[in-house]
């Protein structure tokens, strides 16, 4: 590697690590403050904490990864130019292009590393984190008792003190409602003093009362239900009297992964491509079931047959092909795996008798062979019932005359009788109503499956765009940086900051309008790359011409020149 090139990456790869650690910061802190909220109150440890800020920085890598290289390339190059490392660089024969070469294939393989992070580490990063997120909102605050309100944090218990002492032991004052019977407030506990503290490592809570009395409501049945029933009221004075609550309910509970490996952010590309390749199979059988499910309220003037259309009948023998050849491949490598598990027992069955190997292999090809004799058997009735099916719909469409005086003869039947026409009217009533409720229903499922569907598609596009993504904000903050000509923390990360918003709001535009159907996942994750690739491409080109259209005399003299150009005209017009 050259010298040149050395000097390029250490310039590139130091502002590229400080600017990435405080873009994924930034970025978390952004995120997490949605679920602050979550954490107040509950004693949520450092440990998991950390372990739950860990999981969502790496959330926030794909993000800030073009951060980062948008703000290290405009400083690196703005530094060179600004203190005339550049100019000095082509001075000596070096093109601006084999300049950002060096770092332009870092950002290469940064971008190669970002999509191996987006599809490997990410979902299961996901996992974890929202899977911890949901056990932390799950999870009761800590026992907070405050003086003059009722606390009931305790399951099955409702605790009141009039006054709590700054040793945070000492209670003045304590009403508790026993509500483990189920039968409710029959149950109350009053004392005027109390000692209150947990032990066995907080997992359980004592209270030592002192001066109080113990109240119970009791029903004593005098022989019969019913009025009879006696209400006996039962008071018990102590002195001293301990309780011990059960603090389980405050434990961080560790719920299983598995329920929410199903959301797309917990997915890679072979994940996701398999849940959509269902759904559009979900989604053409929903559209497929609709026909025949409605078809039945038509008996009289279609046979109760409504025929789907030849588009959607064709793209749904596809799929089911497709969806039998991977049954079927999947079948043939489980066969393979057989064979190899029977290959390594060849050993053990030759010590087994001829005779019994040719009996046993006898019974197995018979089995086999009577096996297909009904499979076939079956198949042809199948075949036959299907013919004799599609024959009477023919015959029946062909007999066109013999079908219109049938419904001829069906509707003078009907304005005969003034009750026959009203219960064919309230019938036909019925049979809409359902037809609508079925065609309700199967809209709104596959509007569902519609929106799962696109938010899957966008979700496995954006983990191919965002990777490119870096080598957008590369070709936009290199040659900005040689143009600008400032290093530093100041301009180039305000000029980041703009281009950066442009992206970040066109991702979630684009998101956005793939979840609600307005535009293609494929164009709605790439939306943001394509507005700032043809930007950073003007850019390069304007940085090897050594344009200066960041300088006030650069604009001053096209000024200049539309201004002498207006005169010029204003004064041909008065010579004509």
């Amino acid at each position: 590697m050259k010298k040149l090139d050395k000097l390029i990456l250490k310039s590139f790869i130091g502002p590229f690590v400080i600017t990435f650690l405080v873009a994924v910061f930034i970025l978390l802190l952004v995120y997490m403050m949605k679920y602050f909220d979550d954490f107040i109150g509950k004693n949520i440890g450092f440990a998991t904490l950390g372990e739950l800020m860990g999981y969502f920085s790496i959330n926030q890598m794909p993000m800030a990864l073009p951060l980062a290289v948008l703000i290290s390339s405009l400083m690196t190059y703005g530094k060179l130019g600004e203190h005339f490392e550049l100019t000095a660089i082509k001075g000596s024969g070096i093109s601006l292009l084999r300049i950002i070469l060096p770092a332009f294939v870092f950002c290469l393989m940064l971008a190669l590393g970002a999509f191996f992070l987006s599809d490997r580490v990410v979902p299961t990063a996901n996992l974890r984190a929202f899977s911890l997120l949901y056990d932390i909102k799950q999870t009761k605050p800590a026992l907070d008792l405050r003086e003059g309100q009722f606390y009931n944090g305790i399951p099955k218990y409702s605790i009141k003190i009039e006054k709590k002492y700054p040793d945070g032991i000492s209670i003045k004052g304590i009403v508790i409602y026993d509500h483990t019977a189920g039968s409710g407030n029959k149950t109350v506990i009053l004392a005027d003093s109390c000692r209150m503290y947990s032990f066995m490592g907080d997992r359980y809570l004592k209270m030592d009362l002192f001066n109080g009395n113990y109240y119970v409501e009791e029903e004593k049945a005098s022989g019969r239900k019913g009025k009879d029933q006696i209400t006996q009221f039962v008071r018990t004075k102590f002195v001293n009297m301990d309780l011990v609550f059960s603090l389980a309910s405050f434990d961080l509970n560790d719920t299983d992964d598995n329920l929410f490996a199903d959301n797309r952010y917990m997915k890679g590309i072979k994940e996701l491509t398999e849940s959509i390749d269902s759904m559009n199979h979900s989604m053409l059988d929903s559209k497929h079931k609709v026909y025949g499910s409605v078809a039945g309220s038509y008996k009289l003037h279609m046979a109760g047959y409504i025929s789907p259309p030849e588009e959607l009948t064709r793209e749904k023998e596809m799929l089911d092909s497709l969806k039998e050849l991977r049954v079927a491949l999947r079948d043939s490598l489980r066969q393979i795996a057989k064979l190899n598990a029977r290959d390594s027992l060849e050993t053990e069955a030759d010590s087994i008798p001829k005779k019994k190997l040719a009996s046993k292999s006898f019974r197995k090809d018979r089995t086999k062979s009577t096996r297909g004799v009904v499979t076939a058997k079956t198949k042809n009735f199948q075949v036959k019932k299907k013919i004799e099916k599609k024959a009477r719909l023919d015959t029946l469409f062909i007999n066109s005359d013999s079908l219109i005086a049938l419904i001829k003869l069906k509707m003078d039947s009907v304005y005969e009788k003034q009750g026959v026409k009203d219960q064919v009217l309230s019938r036909a009533v019925g049979n809409a109503r359902n037809i609508k409720s079925t065609l309700n229903s199967s809209v709104l499922k596959m509007r569902g499956l519609k929106t799962s569907l696109d938010s899957h598609v966008v979700e496995k596009y954006k983990k191919y765009a965002q990777a490119f993504s870096c080598i957008v904000m590369f070709l936009i903050g290199a040659p900005l940086g040689a143009i600008i000509k400032r290093g530093g923390l100041g301009f180039p990360v305000i000029i980041s900051i703009f281009f950066f918003i442009i992206f970040y709001v066109l991702t979630s535009v684009g998101d956005k309008w793939a979840k609600s159907g307005v535009v293609d996942g494929l164009y709605a994750a790439w939306m943001a790359n394509v507005v700032l690739f043809p930007i950073g491409v003007f850019f390069l080109k304007q940085a090897r011409k050594d344009a200066k259209i960041f300088d006030a005399d650069f604009y001053s003299v096209w000024i200049d020149r539309a201004k002498s150009w207006w005169e010029s005209r204003k004064n041909k017009k008065q010579t004509v």
